[in-house]
């Protein structure tokens, strides 16, 4: 399909249509409509505007193409100048109920397969709407066919089909309606690719991949998430171009470290421009505040204080200095780190997660993850000022977690904490215990116990995802934290003599980041979406969920950065 994809490119480019060759075997990969017809779609865009859609109908799938390219080429707006062009082959055709041919618009629901299903209206699918954009323009919701996120849908198809869509609406008329199937393929400047429910599949993985994985990033959704006054756009649900009001300030310190990450290595003044606008706003969150007769600082969001927000301001303002060589924020990050000090019991637990700022409470609330936070923050603390004061806490940290906290768990109830994996990466090579490196590979062996394998993997595009813990099927940043937190568990085994270990957690890494790079965002899959700019590049939740958080992204980028540099290594 690839030269035909070139030839269908070249025609769209040149406003000229080719000789376009098409192998004859894909024909019988076809469903006819009613009347006899096999259906491709053409959509075409570029990095501005919605995707064009235009169906074309004939005998053959040629036939068809070239019906949809004489209809563009009649069609097409004025001033319109494409880059991108998806084709869809219509394979299979199917009423949407199997009861009863006809649907009532107004009321009926249905059911389909997120991604996957297509659904049509009229006895010869005379109203279409592609997989792809009944996700992103929301067609179906709580399904129902939502009418005007439809109509938004017909504005592109060219021609538009309003006409054969509203009368059975209009009327109030029941209409025959089917499900359909297709395979999908894109063609840009940067290559030819198959897609399976609108994304790449990722079957091999190399240091190019993820650089331009990070790249995009880079370049689109990190320069446009941070707004004027420093603050991220913390959720935004691009099927629905919406922004929710929720927001997280630990995530906020996470997402900056990220980026900061993105900047070490692929240096962006740009971006570190972004990354500094993102730390003001985190200033603004810092207060100062009195214990055991020491003066500290805590961050505080919505009148509380979290040792995992003290903990990532750390965390970012150290990758921060190490960067620019800008020395002016350690007394910043020592008297957040005072106050993770002076709330630590004797036993090496910190008695407060999280307290009310105001008055002092302490909340129930207690993170499994915070204490890994810390214990990483305090290390890359300590590298920076040399104060052992810091790195004693971290050890008392740890001792809990190891000793108390996590002693009776198993290999099937340890929690898979890759802030702790981080941390005791870091930890190790400053106080060699083994029982840290012990537990580092206990918590990495947990995870890979749990990844779903060819073998295991109800479809091919779950590969290298995790058995979740609540839903149905894996999501993006769960699978992420755990390439990150085997990263770090990598480093450990590879730097002191585990290399049977290292080249298994290598493996989990790799499998893994394929799964994930499934949910990121590129021109492929952003083609019925209106804010391309602030989605390209970004991690979707998963794989049938398509809302974006700045934790989303984070995560994923520090994985793929992760394994960019330890392929680079192996060299």
């Amino acid at each position: 399909m690839e030269k035909t994809l070139q030839d269908i490119y070249e025609s769209v480019l040149s406003e000229k249509i080719s000789n376009i060759k098409v192998n004859r075997k894909i024909n019988k990969l076809g469903t006819k409509t009613p009347d006899g017809k096999l259906v491709a779609f053409l959509s075409i865009s570029n990095d501005k505007k919605n995707a064009y859609v235009i169906k074309g109908e004939g005998k053959s799938f040629k036939k068809a193409i070239n019906h949809a390219l004489e209809i563009y080429l009649a069609k097409k707006p004025k001033n319109f100048k494409p880059t991108n062009v998806k084709l869809d082959l219509v394979t299979k055709i199917s009423p949407i109920f199997e009861d009863k041919d006809n649907i009532d618009l107004n009321s009926d629901k249905l059911t389909y397969n997120r991604g996957l299903d297509g659904i049509a209206f009229g006895a010869n699918l005379e109203t279409s709407f592609l997989p792809q954009e009944v996700t992103s323009y929301h067609i179906i919701n709580g399904k129902k066919v939502h009418i005007k996120n439809a109509f938004r849908a017909l504005h592109n198809h060219l021609p538009t089909t309003f006409s054969k869509f509203t009368k059975p609406i209009d009327e109030n008329i029941p209409v025959k309606a089917f499900k359909f199937r297709t395979k999908s393929y894109f063609i840009n400047n940067d290559g030819f690719y198959k897609l399976y429910r609108g994304h790449r599949l990722f079957t091999d993985l190399t240091e190019k991949d993820l650089l331009h994985a990070i790249t995009l990033t880079k370049d689109n959704y990190f320069k446009n998430v941070v707004n004027k006054k420093g603050k991220f756009i913390y959720s935004y649900l691009p099927h629905l171009n919406k922004r929710e009001k929720r927001y997280n300030i630990l995530r906020h310190a996470g997402t900056i470290y990220s980026m900061l990450e993105t900047y070490e290595l692929v240096p962006d003044e740009e971006l570190l421009k972004e990354a500094k606008r993102a730390f003001k706003f985190l200033f603004k969150k810092i207060k100062p505040l009195e214990i055991n007769g020491k003066n500290v600082q805590v961050v505080v969001e919505k009148d509380a204080q979290k040792i995992g927000g003290n903990a990532l301001a750390i965390v970012a303002l150290a990758k921060y200095t190490q960067l620019t060589g800008n020395k002016e924020h350690i007394p910043l990050m020592q008297d957040l780190a005072s106050w993770m000090k002076e709330v630590q019991g004797d036993n090496g637990e910190f008695t407060v997660h999280k307290q009310q700022y105001s008055t002092g409470d302490k909340f129930d609330f207690v993170s499994h993850y915070y204490p890994g936070e810390a214990i990483l923050a305090l290390v890359r603390l300590y590298q920076i000022d040399k104060n052992d004061e810091w790195l004693d806490v971290a050890e008392k940290a740890a001792n809990f977690l190891i000793n108390i906290r996590d002693k009776n768990a198993t290999i099937d109830t340890i929690a898979h904490d890759h802030w702790l994996l981080y941390g005791l990466n870091e930890l190790y090579r400053e106080r060699q215990k083994d029982f840290y490196l012990e537990h580092s590979f206990f918590i990495a062996k947990a995870m890979m116990k749990t990844q779903i394998s060819e073998e295991s993997a109800k479809r091919r595009e779950l590969i290298g995802g995790y058995v979740p813990k609540s839903g149905k099927e894996p999501k993006s940043t769960p699978v992420a934290c755990r390439s990150e937190g085997l990263g770090a568990a990598y480093r450990l085994a590879r730097d002191y003599g585990h290399d049977e270990l290292a080249n298994k957690m290598s493996f989990a890494i790799q499998q893994g980041i394929k799964f994930q790079l499934q949910m990121q965002l590129r021109p492929e899959n952003i083609m019925y979406y209106k804010n391309k700019k602030l989605c390209l590049g970004a991690i979707q939740g998963g794989l049938k969920s398509y809302s974006l958080r700045i934790d989303f992204t984070q995560h994923n980028i520090s994985s793929f950065i992760s394994y960019y540099n330890i392929l680079k290594e192996k060299r």
